[in-house]
């Protein structure tokens, strides 16, 4: 008897199961499901058609993009064309007026924001106005012609139905992938400056030639794809209008095998602060941007030099020899376990200490140039330096010496320069990696910690703002700034 219990209760457990599962899952789903205004998949429309008052836009899908036919035949921008083609796609319909008034102003309806008309790969969709915003509810109406049903979606869809030519306009003025450009020329009111690219590696030439920064290239390449057009102004009868005839820096990129050229023209300032520019094409096409743009590509030969002072592999250097001007020395050697230390110190080396130091030394660089092939180092302080850093390599190959020096400054200002021994050029460099570089053996000696209620070690007199205490050495590291002031190049 039990058992026919529990084999009914199983059965009409199966049963509720599947009146659920088939009959009130879909009721629900139906119920909550959206009501849409049409019913098709956004990929499968071909082209829209926007019609206003005083313009009309029509938009054509062309493979994957999308291209503006009218009033223009220009490309569009694609982010913002599909986004159209959704919030159509998706147009929610809130509600049905079914006391509607027959008089469509009150809609807005009579003389409606937009006609909106979307044709899909087999058909045309009807087309739909748009009217005003209700005034409660953050509502708009809209009407399909093919019905004349007063219905209310979401305000957000009259917004992103209002358009422009310029909001669909692909904005986009250079396109290039940075690996095919081989050649960067520049031609400014007080330069002219040619990059060349080669087996990866960018040179200044001319001037020149100079090995150039990398990272500057590649900072310049960037704006240059990363810019936009914030206008579309037309071309001038008359270029000076927008000192196109006479630019204040010209842009020339050469890409791929057959060097095909991608020039750019900057121009005047408008009076919105944005800057005319004018692309090579046929025609050539006349934007505006952002100011930002001629202040990043407004660059210096010094800007594009490599201020690199000493390029090493990090993992082929076996030792680092300091000397400093007040005669102490110190020797960082890596060991066959890999491991750093201190050559000829007690105690347990600073680990972190001693890799810091090396990678300041391997990342040293300037922030500009004073001056190349001197005649005489002693102006710049580097005849007799405050550090000398030298590399050294496997089997004890020297790998090249760092100097570097406070500049002497009849104004006081203080500055300190930099050059590879018997190197070409003369760097700045900022103080607060002098301060980093300025050490002694046991700043990679790792400290005791100091018991308890131990005193604190009173800071050196040029750090405290005062004389030096009794018995005090003087250090020419004293009194240089800790780089709060400095900004890293």
């Amino acid at each position: 008897m039990r058992y026919r219990t529990t084999i009914a209760l199983v059965l009409l457990l199966l049963g509720l199961g599947a009146y659920v599962y088939w009959v009130e899952l879909p009721k629900v789903e139906q119920e909550t499901k959206k009501k849409t205004l049409f019913e098709f998949k956004a990929d499968d429309a071909t082209e829209v058609s926007l019609v206003y008052a005083d313009r009309e836009i029509v938009l054509k899908k062309s493979g994957d993009d999308w291209r503006l036919v009218k009033p223009l035949d220009v490309a569009a921008d694609s982010t913002t064309a599909k986004n159209l083609v959704s919030a159509i796609a998706e147009c929610e319909v809130k509600k049905e007026l079914t006391d509607a008034s027959t008089n469509l102003a009150q809609y807005g309806l009579d003389a409606p924001l937009v006609k909106v008309t979307v044709k899909l790969k087999d058909k045309e969709l009807p087309t739909v106005l748009v009217g005003k915003n209700s005034p409660v509810g953050f509502s708009t109406y809209i009407e399909k012609v093919d019905d004349k049903k007063i219905l209310l979606t979401s305000s957000a869809f009259r917004s992103g139905m209002d358009k422009s030519v310029k909001d669909l306009r692909d904005k986009t003025i250079l396109t290039f992938a940075d690996g095919d450009v081989q050649k960067v020329a520049l031609l400014g009111e007080n330069n002219a400056i040619t990059l060349v690219q080669k087996d990866g590696n960018w040179t200044v030439d001319p001037p020149g030639p100079y090995a150039a920064d990398a990272a500057t290239v590649r900072s310049f390449l960037s704006t240059l794809r990363s810019m936009r057009a914030v206008d579309f102004p037309d071309a001038p009868s008359d270029p000076s209008a927008y000192g196109l005839d006479n630019p204040r820096l010209t842009v020339a990129l050469y890409v791929g095998k057959d060097n095909l050229e991608k020039s750019l023209r900057l121009g005047k300032e408008n009076d919105k602060k944005e800057i005319y520019v004018q692309a090579s094409g046929q025609p050539p096409t006349t934007y505006t941007v952002s100011d930002w743009v001629f202040r990043d590509l407004n660059k210096t030969l010094t800007d594009f030099r490599d201020k690199t002072l000493l390029a090493f592999d990090r993992d082929k250097a076996s030792a680092i020899a300091v000397t400093r001007k007040d005669g102490g020395q110190f020797k960082l050697v890596r060991g066959a376990d890999k491991q750093w230390k201190v050559e000829g110190a007690d105690g347990k080396p600073a680990e972190t200490a001693i890799n810091q130091y090396l990678g300041d030394v391997h990342d040293l660089k300037g922030y500009d140039i004073i001056t190349d092939q001197p005649a005489d180092v002693t102006p710049f302080g580097l005849a007799q330096p405050l550090l000398k850093i030298s590399v050294i390599g496997d089997e004890n190959k020297p790998l090249g010496s760092i100097l570097l020096a406070q500049r002497p400054s009849e104004e006081g200002k203080k500055e300190y320069a930099a050059m590879t021994e018997n190197g070409p050029t003369v760097f700045l460099v900022r103080d607060y990696l002098i301060t980093r570089l300025n050490k002694t053996a046991q700043d990679f000696i790792e400290k005791p910690t100091p018991p308890p209620g131990t005193p604190p070690v009173p800071a050196p007199a040029a750090l405290r703002g005062g004389e030096p205490a009794e018995n005090e050495p003087l250090d020419e590291g004293d009194g240089m700034d800790d780089g709060a002031g400095g900004e890293q190049d």
